[in-house]
């Protein structure tokens, strides 16, 4: 364990904790890794007083993390306590060994991955999900050699390039500035991200990114690169190649036996627009509701004992998985109860959930509630 300077944007965010706490001791979910998140860091209780923080450096080079009692806790948010003990990792490793082939996943299945042989595999692999994100944005995930990371979020003619681990640390492509809209896009996974438009870049920039990427590990001398990343996506900079792998399986080698074909068949042409004619603004009603809304029928159940979590649960990634369930069914569930008992069965299946306990009319009831109190 080593001792570090508290920075003030981790004592503002741990000082946002502590008020979290305080107005609503005892009914507030605080006991997952993710319950409480910031752009400089994500954590929660792990014990009964005890709670764990990591906290990602302004330069994107490090992460620490914290384990600390409630007592120290609200010491560094009072600014009594300068100092805190943590493990440091180093997110800019330098140059590490290859360890295998670049990666490229777009979806859940195993034929929904490629592992790339050559560049041009890789060239023809992302031309074809960019073709199927005309119609759709589409997160992709690519990984190098040496298992640095990167999430593009592709929609028309631009994308957007978070890097979660690389030899300069995390960061964010840099697009046009002045732009202040954004759209919604949804991973693979069932999590959502509002990505803004000023961290696009035009896809023949953002594709020679991406191959430069998978080769050695970085963007390049085109993209500026901002250090800094979408909090959402701070817990997958902790999935490397490997873990990845043994979830879902080994992916084809050959892009013929992968599922862009039958992606690319499905891809229906379409006119598209001057980018600043279809804004999306980020106060616009949508994902993040419903993901909110999500968010607060699980907290409702919770606090009501009606579900049970697993220990660590990501709470942001049950409300998303949630969300789109409640775009689909949420209204009519709070209508019907043969509805509500069948969304009450299909979120005790999703993960993060050990056990439901909600009937359909118990099911009802929170729906509306929560709906009723954002």
């Amino acid at each position: 364990m080593l001792s570090f300077f508290v920075p003030d944007d981790l004592r503002a965010f741990l000082r946002s904790v502590v008020a979290d706490l305080d107005a609503s001791p005892g009914t507030r979910l605080v006991d997952a890794e993710d319950a409480f998140q910031d752009e400089c860091g994500y954590g929660g209780r792990i014990a009964a007083g005890t709670y764990r923080f990591h906290y990602l450096t302004q330069d994107g080079l490090h992460r620490w993390t914290m384990v600390l009692a409630e007592h120290e806790l609200r010491a560094i948010a009072d600014g009594v306590q300068t100092e805190a003990e943590g493990e440091c990792f180093d997110l800019a490793r330098g140059n590490r060994p290859a360890t295998g082939d670049p990666l490229l996943i777009w979806g859940t299945q195993d034929d929904d991955a490629l592992t790339v042989r050559s560049l041009d595999d890789l060239i023809a692999a992302l031309e074809m999900l960019r073709v199927c994100a005309k119609r759709e944005p589409r997160v992709v995930r690519v990984w190098s050699p040496s298992d640095d990371q990167l999430v593009a979020v592709l929609w028309r003619e631009h994308a957007a390039l978070y890097v979660l681990e690389s030899p300069d640390g995390y960061g964010t492509s840099s697009g046009e500035s002045r732009r202040t809209d954004a759209f919604e896009a949804r991973d693979h996974d069932g999590s959502s991200l509002t990505v803004p438009w000023a961290d696009c870049v035009a896809w023949p920039v953002a594709l020679r990114a991406m191959i430069r990427f998978a080769a050695h590990g970085d963007l390049g001398a085109e993209i500026t690169v901002e250090g800094r990343i979408p909090s959402s996506l701070l817990m997958h900079g902790e999935l490397d190649r490997q873990t990845v792998l043994a979830i879902r399986g080994q992916p084809p080698r050959d892009p013929r036996r992968s599922s862009l074909a039958r992606l690319t068949a499905a891809a229906v042409p379409v006119v598209v627009l001057d980018d600043a004619t279809t804004p999306v603004a980020l106060a616009r009603p949508g994902t993040a509701d419903l993901t909110a809304w999500g968010r607060r029928l699980v907290q409702l159940l919770f606090e009501r004992a009606l579900i049970e979590l697993t220990d660590a649960p990501s709470i942001d990634e049950i409300s998303r998985q949630l969300s789109g369930l409640l775009q689909a069914h949420g209204e009519e569930a709070e209508r019907s109860i043969d509805t509500a008992e069948w969304l009450a069965s299909e979120l005790g299946a999703i993960r993060g959930v050990r056990a439901m306990f909600a009937t359909g009319g118990d099911l009802q009831l929170a729906l509306r509630r929560a709906r009723a109190n954002p």
